[in-house]
């Protein structure tokens, strides 16, 4: 027999049971949850049961103990009252209150606030409380201030000959004061400024033997230092440098100390631990000059070589050293130059030397050919040896100066002799006008004149202005140039009362006391030298170290008199009245 078909498949699908998948909480779990907060719950109660137990006994006292009955709180009252009265009679009997006589006013204090306390009343009880209070406080803050003060007293006058006697006494003051601050604050004596000011005083005092052992190790390292011992200075330095820094630590607010103190101690410590370095560089320098002295510029070389060197580790290891200056540096580098390029730079000298006499014998062709020459050798030699020939050295300076300046120079000689005049009684020759504004405007290349004519004497010029004229001139001389000095000024003019003066002189008496005259336009003379008197007045020598110097012979605003016209005159003056002339060696 066939089968049929085959049933259909059922194609229900059953939802999923929500509650499959939870989990049951069982009693047993919830208590593992809760019993940790109630154990502390328990022991919290436990705690607060047995603290209250303990202070029972306690409490039931302290209760009773403020429970007194009004009759023995009104006793305690009277019995307050009785010895403030008792007080009082004292005080105003005696000049002076014993121990014994204050003990009656705290005792009536002290019943005074039992009896308060008692009452558990505020009011007029409570001011009598406080008045008493306050007069306590007051009598023992009294008492102390002037033992305080005393004590201070003593220990200023004791500073002055022995200050560590005075540092107990001031101690003393300080703790009285505390006490008044702290246990009698009622009085209102409290002063802390008072505090304050002893504090410094007490401070003060206890610092002087540290600032002292300071500055005395330190005048230990010095002479150590002196001595040669450099390891120990270095040493004692560090010692002072301690005691400055502790020193500052502790009492800088109350003692002027020296700026940049340990910066110094600790300057001189390096300058003693390259103290041995410097020696050895210091034998170097020796040698080598030694060297040069015997003409063995080799080994005058090796030695600035090794100068040089030394002092380069000494830069290089102790830079704060006081021996530690570029400008030593910079000295021997030159020296090492000079004996290493020593028969260059000599033979250069030699044609200096050769330009000089050249410009002296007033030969100008010559003398700027030379210059010309000498100029490029100058510069090659300066550009490869430090410190040789450099451009601020008045060598190179007069040697670029008249490679520079060659008509200048033609001019200038062609014209000087004929300007000089010779000085009675004397080796050198003056210039036989003020110097005239042209002239100076050729060699400075600049007139600074107020009225400006090339024939007037050259005027508004500073001491500093002529004496700068007078180098550039012995430049193109070859000869040494300078202001003159006043006696040779004095003997150019000769004696006056053989010279018609008038003749002679630009004053008051013959201009208008505006306008200078040129040069030369009066009469020179006995010794052809014109306007030693007039027209300007003139600079003349004075010591570098003075801050005058003196301006003689007067001016176009000079009175003619018969005293010689001189005055001391500021080196920074510039006048249009005051100009100069120069002399030649």
């Amino acid at each position: 027999m066939t089968q049929g078909p085959p049933n259909p498949k059922n194609d229900f699908v059953a939802a999923p049971d929500p509650r499959a998948g939870r989990s049951k909480v069982s009693p047993g779990q919830i208590w593992l949850k809760i019993r940790a907060a109630l154990l502390v719950l328990v022991l919290l109660a436990l705690g607060i049961a047995s603290l209250l137990l303990y202070t029972s006994d306690r409490r039931s006292t302290r209760q009773a103990e403020l429970i007194i009955s009004p009759e023995a709180a009104e006793a305690l009252r009277l019995r307050s009252v009785q010895l403030e009265i008792d007080f009082e009679k004292i005080r105003q009997e005696r000049f002076e209150l014993k121990e014994a006589d204050i003990a009656l006013l705290e005792e009536a204090l002290r019943l005074q606030e039992e009896y308060i306390t008692a009452r558990q009343s505020v009011g007029t009880d409570n001011a009598r409380q406080q008045s008493l209070r306050r007069r306590l406080h007051l009598i023992r803050g009294e008492r102390l201030r002037h033992d305080s003060d005393e004590a201070e007293a003593k220990a200023l006058v004791l500073a002055k000959t022995d200050e560590a006697a005075a540092i107990p006494l001031l101690r003393q003051a300080i703790a009285w004061e505390k006490e008044i601050e702290t246990k009698w604050e009622f009085s209102g004596l409290a002063e802390p400024g008072r505090r304050a000011r002893l504090d410094t005083r007490l401070r003060r005092l206890e610092s002087a033997p540290l600032w002292q052992q300071g500055r005395a190790i330190e005048a230990e390292a010095e002479t150590l230092f002196a001595a040669g011992k450099f390891a120990d200075a270095a040493a004692k330095f560090s010692q002072a440098i301690d005691c400055e820094t502790d020193f500052l630590a502790r009492y800088r607010d109350v003692r002027n100390t020296e700026f940049g103190r340990s910066d110094k101690l600790a300057e001189r410590r390096e300058t003693a631990f390259s103290g041995e370095a410097w020696n050895g560089i210091q034998s170097h320098r020796a040698q080598a000059e030694a060297f040069e002295k015997k003409g063995e510029w080799p080994s005058a070389t090796r030695a600035w070589q090794a100068a040089v060197d030394a002092f380069a580790k000494l830069l290089t290891d102790y830079p704060k050293s006081s021996f530690a200056d570029r400008t030593q540096e910079a000295a021997m580098a030159t020296r090492l130059n000079f004996a290493r390029f020593h028969e260059e730079i000599g033979a250069l000298r030699t044609r200096c030397e050769q330009l000089r006499s050249a410009l002296r014998a007033r030969r100008a062709d010559e003398a700027i050919l030379l210059a010309d020459n000498l100029v490029t050798e100058a510069r090659r030699i300066g550009s490869a040896n430090t410190g040789v020939f450099r451009p601020e050295d008045d060598e190179r300076k007069q040697l670029e100066y008249l490679a520079v300046n060659g008509a200048v120079v033609r001019s200038a000689l062609s014209i000087i002799d004929q300007n000089l005049r010779p000085i009675p009684a004397s080796s050198v020759r003056i210039y036989r006008t003020e110097i005239p504004q042209g002239l100076y405007a050729s060699v400075m290349g600049a007139n600074p004149s107020s009225a400006r004519r090339e024939a007037n004497p050259v005027e508004s010029v500073t001491y500093a202005d002529a004496e700068a004229f007078a180098v550039r001139f012995g430049w193109i001389l070859g000869a040494k140039v300078r202001l003159p000095t006043l006696a040779e000024f004095m003997a150019a003019v000769g004696d006056l009362s053989k010279n018609s003066v008038p003749a002679q002189a630009w004053t008051a008496e013959n201009t208008d006391g505006m306008t200078v005259r040129p040069v030369g336009t009066n009469t020179a003379n006995a010794s052809g030298i014109h306007d030693l008197i007039g027209n300007v007045e003139e600079w003349t020598k004075a010591s570098p170290s003075e801050t005058r110097a003196p301006a003689l012979g007067g001016s176009i605003l000079t009175a003619p008199g018969k005293a010689f016209p001189a005055r001391e005159v500021f080196k920074r003056e510039k006048s249009r009245t005051l100009g100069f002339r120069i002399v030649i060696e």
